[in-house]
């Protein structure tokens, strides 16, 4: 079995940013669509969202972190940053 190799932060926001597209089943969702569109257009719950992101990458994403998040991509760098 191959050793575990740590994903680097780029790596990690791609790899949110590909788990954001499956749970919401859009593809063209990008780095710069909003929450908002996500909750509003999609009709996508941001608490099972952030769930699911908890849970692939084994990080917690607190209120407090979340509050001035406004777009996938700071979402995805989040998820980054917390998980390194």
């Amino acid at each position: 079995m191959a050793p575990e190799v740590a994903l680097r932060p780029m790596d990690v926001r791609n790899e949110a940013l590909k788990l954001i597209r499956e749970r919401v089943g859009d593809r063209t969702i990008g780095p710069a669509t909003t929450l908002t569109a996500l909750t509003e257009e999609y009709e996508t719950s941001m608490e099972e969202l952030v769930e699911a992101l908890e849970a692939e990458f084994g990080v917690e994403l607190s209120e407090e972190l979340l509050v001035d998040v406004e777009t996938v991509g700071e979402l995805c760098s989040l998820v980054a940053r917390v998980e390194e």
